[in-house]
């Protein structure tokens, strides 16, 4: 679990910007800035960087309803050549993966291995590194369907972020609810490691080698329970942060979750 410093908390929540949801993205104009502090950005000269390609979440499921498991699988891909590319540099600072992933115009997705359902566009605008979480969270509402939660890896200097539940119907996804949290309550993911400091976002790589670290926090990534527990068919109970800071609980009927249009 990322360390969440008391002190470090307040200052960074002050430089927050609370954005609706995962396509709801003011972010462009931080990432002109450089960072939330109007600093430019660093640039570390290209030949001492070394591309890290960074974890792909796949998870199981019935997203159909159609009786039998299928595979959802994380893809990050760059805008310019459409292929698979590295989420991660080593030997970069933080300013300098923003810059150069913003560059690669990244696209981060969801695709199926049954070519029946199509893919989940998670970001398309570039501002991403693809997904922090995602998870299977089993038929919340009991049609048959599981549902799926995920948060983004936002390519920004915010610590704010959102859940955000989605669910595969009439052969599109359909968001259902979404809450929020902190980046801090997230797990950290293989080959990389993310520790929030008085500066903010300090972006560690673990070498990609050490497969027994690598190992152990896939586990603990693993072993994550996540935010989201089903009380009973479209009811919930979700853990999120509230606005100045503090976690809590509450349970939340999804029938009653309006869709709001994002600005």
């Amino acid at each position: 679990m990322k360390p969440c410093l008391v002190a470090a908390f307040f200052i960074l929540l002050s430089f927050s910007s609370c954005v609706r949801s995962s396509n709801t993205i003011d972010r462009k104009t931080a990432l002109n800035k450089g960072s939330i502090n109007g600093n430019r950005l660093k640039k570390t000269p290209a030949k001492n960087l070394v591309p890290v390609v960074g974890y792909r979440f796949t998870i199981t499921g019935d997203f159909d309803g159609k009786g039998k498991k299928e595979i959802l699988t994380e893809h990050f891909i760059s805008g310019i050549d459409y292929k698979e590319t590295n989420k991660f540099y080593e030997n970069g600072d933080y300013d300098t993966l923003v810059h150069l992933n913003t560059k690669k115009k990244p696209i981060s997705l969801l695709t199926c291995n049954d070519k029946h359902i199509h893919d989940l566009i998670i970001d398309s605008k570039g501002y991403s590194l693809g997904l922090a979480y995602l998870k299977n969270e089993g038929d919340l509402d009991g049609d048959g369907v599981d549902e799926i939660s995920y948060v983004v890896d936002w390519a920004d200097w915010s610590n704010v972020n959102f859940c955000v539940i989605m669910t595969y119907k009439n052969h599109k996804w359909k968001e259902l609810y979404t809450f929020q949290i902190r980046d801090w309550q997230l797990p950290d993911l293989p080959q990389t490691y993310n520790q929030y400091g008085i500066a903010g976002l300090e972006n560690k790589i673990i070498n990609t080698e050490d497969t027994v670290a690598n190992r152990k926090i896939e586990k603990n990534l693993m072993n994550f329970k996540g935010f989201v527990k089903k009380v009973a068919n479209h009811k919930i109970q979700i853990i999120y942060c509230t606005d100045d800071g503090q976690i809590d609980t509450i349970i939340v009927d999804i029938r009653k979750y309006h869709h709001k249009k994002r600005v």
